[in-house]
């Protein structure tokens, strides 16, 4: 593993005011029941927070689960983003039967793209 595909703990989103503020302010893209949301910050690097409500997703495998693979795929492309946001992605409803890393792959490469996140 070089070193730039580490997910650390200063890329991470993890207060509900970053949250909140991403939401109000920030642009979002929709496809498939995933909503990824970016705002610039005023860092060089990328921030990412994953939102899974209980109500939709009810089991915390498949929370898990999801959030697991997507952060995998971001680990990997994060290279091919630009830097200097803070992103959310949203999971709306329950897609752990259908979610492969290939499909959250494609997806949130999909959902950079529409929002202007690729370099």
């Amino acid at each position: 593993m070089t070193p730039d595909e580490r997910f650390r703990k200063n890329e991470r989103l993890l207060k509900s005011k970053e949250f909140d503020r991403v939401y109000k302010k920030g642009l979002a893209g929709r496809a498939d029941g995933i909503v990824l949301y970016c705002l610039p910050n005023a860092l060089e690097r990328n921030r990412l927070g994953f939102s899974i409500g209980s109500k939709k997703v009810k089991h915390a495998v498949s929370r898990n689960r999801m959030r697991r693979l997507f952060r995998e795929a971001y680990r990997k492309v994060k290279g091919r983003l630009k830097g200097g946001f803070d992103i959310v992605i949203v999971v709306r409803r329950d897609l752990h039967k259908s979610l492969t890393y290939k499909s959250a792959e494609s997806t949130l490469l999909k959902l950079a793209k529409d929002i202007g996140l690729i370099a």
